[in-house]
């Protein structure tokens, strides 16, 4: 294990079209919610006449205020009085005024605070003081198919609230999560705007199918993808959603929580609730926010003089002639002492860049009709030139009771999200990716040539083709559109007391389209004469549930059930094209038949279908002794004709032990609960056709010549099935003094069998490998979650930290052969990740180097790993002590990108009109393999290198680990440790200081803030960021960090208001 420390790092044009659409919307929904608001009379057919206004004088105006247990006023609390549709909400100084009927009670309400009802009697001026829910116990949380009280909680289910999302400036709503809830890993895969992330709950189940969380948008389960093409980690298809909107996020993790999801629960489950209306006053609500971007952090590279001594001195070493100065160069320079500091490219690519978000919202309703509707913008321009992110974005929830026993819910959310990220996603390693290309086109190249056209290559002898960062990001196009539509209408029917039936419509439809042009003026389209490409994408899915819940009190005895049958159909349809040789950059990629020579088109279709039958019942006796059976069969048509079906139960157990009589005398003791759940769970997470054989164009000898035809290129598996995760949980809930101090544990065990991978086959069958359930692993680990709330007279402040340790392994893979799993860049021969059972996913079998060849002795002890080995050299440790090296035999596990924890920890403080909130998280133990440091760190001149590289070995300089300065580099420095650096970290995520004005008369509330994203992050990794994932959502490659988009640095100003 390396010894692991921390250091501090130093440091639109809209689519206007579709915004009036959006406008004209959110119009038309004012428009009809209006009517909606208090103060309409439950017949709104019926006239006043006289005797409605004689009755009217009978009413009384009531003043009043609502205050917080401390005696601060509480702003936007709903003053309702029961029975009625007649109700109000607290101004900025917690005071309200409402006409009620002389018998009237009213119903106070706030959120985080308890319900209180009061009688008026023949009071007229009130003072409400609402008693906070510290530990939320009577909070209802969102679960599969049904919501639960916290305190009858059996599963493991962590909760991330809409306060906790509104303080991280971020474009998704996963972004927002991360560090928040135990067990859950979130890794940026990209910081491009829009960029992808990777979520991973309790560990990856699988080593060839989706590990990533199913996620369910108001009941609704959607496409996680819906991208068009491109390379590298890719734009972030969850960007779709806006954050804003988001009142809760539920995170199911244990199987007693997920299986009700049964063949799509094994990677957890990511709930999502939009806002909905409430009933009383009609409120409108702004926030917005705009702010400034900088990169976080710079590379330290060789300016021109170094890196003209570091050439000459490695053509030297190799004994070839010097470049600088070189008549025949292309560029003649003078003596390296006089070059200076030449051309800093990361000063050429990288910005200061905008970042802004707005959002309107309006919410009301009556006793018969809540509706909920916003419209937002979020646009935020890349720290790399000439890339961006924009969505627009509306949303109406509307709840209609259209009779005593049956009303009708609707949620319906449209986005369109649009951006170019340049090539800085055109996949590590690329001559004509940004990202590589400002880190190592050599400083000694000028932009321009002499007759002011730019430089398009490096020409330095010995010297990898690089092309020059600044046409690629002035005149290269990577564009992405994505529209998307959800929406669902849901009709609820109380066939008898306690009995209802819920039929639910819905569908989710998805359209992007990404363009990619490389203009003449960059080194690809130079070659090419203009490279064009055009990549569609449509995805839907249409979804029919039909449950039916029952709920009662017998006594001593609760009882919640819940059972339905469920479909969901999916259908994608994909179409890519392109082109070469234009005649004129100006078409771009928006003519491809202005080119002449063409890539041969490709297309595809795929369809599956999921029908489900599924329960739950909770049953509670006494109040505390508490169990759940979950049960779901599902039937896909993605697995084999003899596996359709498979069943998915669960059962968990949990005591509420406080409530025993003998736990009463410890008075600081409010809340203990032992929990314990065991249960399966699935994946189906595969393409639509695995099991079936698939037809290819062949050619066939006939007569002696070969003719087209079409044959199998794929042999079927009838027997294919789901990947079957058992998981065993153990946890406990405690809260002392009066909830203020809350502990939450929990311990798992998760065993995923059946894997599905490639195996190989008889050459008999006439085919290589089939797809096959094969194979177990597993992940076991540790979740404990912290919370406690210090009140001292107007001075709050609240701390969560949670903590959380995974550990995983690959249990067998029977008939497998342990191997390298392909290579992280090919021209560079630097391997992936070893697969190995009885070790984690995604270790690092590589030699272990050990520096360099200080001296004549260490050189004569040896071992080298070429006779032609000198001093300088790099040194390997010889595994075996055969006195030689050789990779195959020499290699050892040598990185982990597992981390051995992660942690985020939550501060917020409130004084009078002040809060401030400090969030950090982290990650500890875990390994990047840094594939920019083959590039970078090698002392050749293969590019610009890092400035570690002046501590290289020379002969007046041999106390150091960095190898002698070579044009042909050693080719086992890339197969080995040298790549692999540490990438704990911790960081301070945000940093948002606010203040809430207690008196404007027009406003019910006013909030300004500042606040910061990524301000300080405490590492020793040598890269961008060391939240890094290049290699997106591939199970086998993690941790990799390949010229990756760069993490910003933000800064921002919002506004926060109600009407």
């Amino acid at each position: 294990m390396k010894k692991r420390s921390l250091m501090l790092w130093s440091s639109f044009e809209m689519n206007h079209s579709f915004l009036k659409c959006v406008k004209i919307i959110i119009f038309l929904l004012v428009v009809y919610a209006y009517p909606f608001g208090v103060g309409k009379a439950e017949n709104s057919d019926v006239i006043t006449t006289p005797s409605v206004a004689i009755s009217q004088q009978s009413k009384k105006i009531v003043t009043g205020i609502v205050l917080d247990p401390v005696g601060e006023p509480i702003i936007g609390a709903n003053i309702v009085e029961k029975g009625v549709s007649n109700g109000t909400v607290s101004d900025i100084d917690g005071k309200f005024s409402l006409e009620v009927s002389p018998n009237a009670k009213l119903v106070v309400s706030f959120i985080g605070y308890n319900i209180l009802e009061v009688t008026v009697g023949n009071q007229t001026n009130l003072r409400i003081t609402l008693s906070e829910n510290l530990l939320g116990l009577e909070e209802v949380v969102v679960v599969g198919y049904g919501t639960v009280k916290k305190r009858d909680l059996t599963g493991s289910v962590s909760s991330v609230g809409a306060e906790d999302l509104k303080k991280v400036p971020v474009t998704s709503f996963d972004q927002a999560i991360q560090g928040r809830a135990a067990g859950v890993q979130v890794t940026q895969a990209s910081s491009a705007p829009g960029g992808r992330v990777m979520i991973r709950v309790r560990g990856g189940n699988s080593l060839t199918s989706s590990n990533e969380p199913l996620y369910v948008v108001d009941g609704y389960p959607i496409y996680a993808g819906s991208s068009a093409g491109g390379n590298g980690a890719g734009q972030n298809p969850l960007s779709t959603i806006n954050t804003s909107d988001i009142v809760s996020i539920e995170i199911l993790k244990d199987a007693s929580a997920t299986a009700i999801y049964g063949a799509r629960g094994a990677n957890g489950v990511v709930l999502i609730t939009t806002k909905r209306g409430q009933q009383g006053r009609t409120q409108v609500t702004f926030d917005g926010y705009y702010g400034t971007q900088t990169i976080a952090h710079k590379l330290d590279m060789m300016n021109a003089q170094e890196y003209a001594i570091l050439v000459n001195e490695a053509r030297t070493n190799d004994k070839q002639a010097a470049v600088f100065p070189n008549p025949n160069d292309l560029y003649n320079f003078p003596d390296p002492a006089s070059l200076g500091k030449g051309v800093d490219w990361q000063d050429e690519i990288f910005r200061s860049a905008p970042v802004q978000s707005y959002n309107v919202g309006i919410n009301g309703g009556n006793e018969n009709t809540k509706f909920s509707i916003g419209g937002s913008y979020f646009g935020q321009e890349g720290i790399i030139k000439n890339s961006d992110f924009q969505r627009a974005s509306a949303r109406m929830n509307l709840d209609v009771k259209l009779a005593k026993t049956l009303s009708l819910a609707t949620s319906v959310t449209a986005s369109h999200v649009w951006g170019n990220t340049g090539t800085s996603e055109a996949g590590g390693g690329s001559t004509s990716s940004i990202v590589w290309s400002t880190i190592s086109m050599p400083p000694t190249v000028p932009i321009y040539q002499q007759d002011g056209s730019y430089t398009m290559v490096n020409r330095t002898p010995g010297g990898t083709p690089t092309s020059n960062p600044v046409p690629i990001v002035e005149y290269s196009t990577n564009s992405q559109e994505i529209d998307r539509f959800l929406g669902s209408v849901d009709a609820n029917w109380e066939i008898f007391k306690n009995l209802i039936l819920k039929v639910t419509f819905g569908t989710d439809i998805s359209s992007a389209n990404r363009k990619v042009y490389w203009p003449t003026q960059t080194y690809q389209g130079f070659n090419a004469n203009g490279e064009a490409s055009q990549a569609n994408q449509k995805m839907s899915s249409y979804l029919n549930e039909n449950t039916v819940t029952y709920s009662n009190v017998f006594g001593e005895h609760s009882i919640n059930a819940v059972a339905g049958y469920t479909r969901q159909t999916f259908i994608s349809q994909n179409f890519s094209a392109g082109s070469k040789n234009f005649s004129t950059d100006l078409y771009k990629a928006d003519n491809l038949d202005a080119g002449t020579v063409y890539a041969q088109p490709a297309s595809e279709k795929e369809q599956s279908q999921l029908a489900s039958y599924l329960g739950r019942v909770n049953y509670i006796f006494r109040d505390k002794y508490l169990f759940t059976f979950t049960a779901r069969a599902d039937g896909s048509s993605k697995f084999g004709v003899n596996n359709k079906w498979a069943f998915f139960p669960s059962a968990a157990l949990a005591w509420r032990l406080s409530e025993e009589e003998f736990m009463k005398p410890i008075e600081s003791l409010t809340n203990l609960k032992l929990r314990a759940s065991f249960g399966t769970t699935g994946n189906q997470a595969i393409s639509s056709y695995s099991s079936l054989a698939t037809l290819g164009t062949m050619n066939y000898p006939i007569g002696g010549t070969l003719n087209a035809g079409v044959g199998p290129n794929r042999i079927p598996n009838p027997d294919l099935k789901w990947e079957t995760t058992a998981t065993t949980d153990f946890g406990f809930d405690l809260g002392l003094f009066g909830n203020r101090l809350n502990l939450v544990f929990d311990y798992y065990y998760k065993k995923t069998t059946d894997l599905l991978w490639n195996i190989s086959t008889p050459s008999t069958t006439g085919f290589t490998t089939m797809f096959k359930n094969i194979g177990s692993l597993e992940n076991k680990g540790v979740e404990i979650s912290l919370g406690g709330d210090i009140f001292v007279d107007t001075f709050k402040w609240n701390s969560q930290v949670n903590w959380s340790l995974n550990r995983n392994k690959v249990l067998e893979i029977p008939g497998y052969t342990p191997s390298v799993q392909g290579e992280i860049s090919g021209h560079l021969k630097v391997n992936g990740s070893w697969l190995e059972p009885g070790l984690p996913v995604g270790v690092w079998n590589l030699l272990k180097y050990d520096g360099v060849f200080q001296d004549q002795a260490q050189l004569d002890k040896g071992p080298r790993s070429s006779a032609n080995d000198v001093l300088g050299d790099a040194r390997f440790v010889d595994k075996n002590g055969d006195g030689k090296i050789n990779y195959t035999d020499d290699r050892m596990i040598v990185g982990d990108p597992n981390p051995d924890f992660i942690f985020g920890w939550s501060n917020n403080f409130a004084y009078k009109g002040f809060d401030l909130s400090v969030y950090l998280q982290g990650s500890y133990g875990n390994d990047i393999i840094n594939v920019e440091r083959a590039e970078t760190n090698i002392s050749g001149p293969w590019g610009n290198q890092r400035r570690e590289i002046l501590d290289r070995w020379t002969p007046t300089h041999t106390n150091t680990s960095v190898p002698r300065a070579r044009v042909t580099v050693d080719p086992l420095i890339l197969q080995s440790d040298w790549l692999i650096e540490d990438g704990s970290y911790v960081r301070v995520k945000t940093v948002s200081l606010g203040y809430t004005f207690n008196k404007i008369s027009f406003m019910n509330s006013l909030r300004v803030y500042v606040s910061a994203l990524n301000l300080l992050t405490f590492t020793n990794y040598s890269g961008f960021d060391p939240e890094v994932n290049t290699m997106g959502n591939n199970n086998l490659q993690f941790g990799v960090d390949y010229t990756a988009y760069p993490s910003a640095k933000s800064f921002m100003f919002g506004v926060s208001a109600a009407f």
